[in-house]
């Protein structure tokens, strides 16, 4: 391969299969909708001094499949500077998501992966009701790392719009079903190509990134491949978060 870009960086055609792209949102689509009625909204999507430094980011956990949903959409509906200035963001975990308009919006909601999708759903009295339902029917320490991280996103500002879909929902994020869909889906597509998926297995061990942030999979997947061949173990050694 040259040192071109990857094939996201044609102008026509998705990156993501339909078929794969509809089992996506299948996913999505369990998660309840929520209205926010934040005064200073955007603030969940720029991160405090403290945040960063206790390992918070923005967008993360991204799946590969969701990154390459990203992608497409960001090719269909931005502008050739926009998808410049986005394609080649390469900071692995910026205090302020690239994503956050001037206003506080998100400039990609349609296409907002799970994390975000699933940011202030369950409340603290749902976090706790769902582990006491679950308990002994789920490994402990499921539970454990459900109510940590549901804990930590609770929001007082959300309202929830489809009430009807809270429990399954708070089941799933128990159990960790959405992210093994997630996994189950790259297993049949990330989208990395074969010159790629050799650096990166000479360089970590590992077949597949399977979760990082945007401008860590931006790394990845469009850098050239003599920058990669240079500086690949790098990043990876000095990468927090790519799993």
């Amino acid at each position: 391969m040259s040192d071109s870009l990857l094939q996201i960086t044609v102008e026509h055609g998705p990156v993501l299969p339909a078929d794969v792209k509809a089992s996506l949102e299948q996913i999505y689509d369990a998660v309840p909708t929520v209205t926010c009625a934040c005064d200073r909204l955007g603030q969940c999507c720029e991160l405090t001094d403290e945040e960063a430094a206790d390992d918070w980011a923005t967008m993360y956990p991204l799946y590969a499949v969701e990154y390459l949903n990203i992608v497409d959409h960001v090719r269909e509906n931005f502008s050739k500077e926009e998808q410049k200035r986005l394609l080649s963001f390469d900071e692995e975990r910026p205090l302020r998501c690239p994503f956050l308009t001037k206003v506080g919006g998100c400039s990609i909601h349609p296409v907002r992966p799970l994390a975000c999708r699933t940011y202030g759903v369950i409340s603290q009295e749902g976090v706790i009701e769902t582990r006491d339902r679950l308990e002994g029917e789920v490994p402990a320490i499921w539970l454990r790392h459900f109510v940590k991280n549901e804990s930590c996103t609770v929001c007082p500002h959300t309202e929830i719009e489809e009430s009807e879909k809270v429990d399954d929902h708070a089941e799933c994020m128990a159990t960790f079903s959405y992210d093994r869909r997630l996994l189950d889906l790259e297993k049949s597509f990330d989208g990395l190509d074969d010159d790629r998926r050799d650096l990166l297995i000479k360089a970590s061990g590992k077949y597949r990134i399977s979760r990082w942030t945007w401008g860590g999979f931006n790394t990845l997947w469009r850098k050239p491949i003599s920058w990669l061949k240079s500086n690949l173990v790098g990043i990876l050694d000095r990468a927090a978060l790519a799993e």
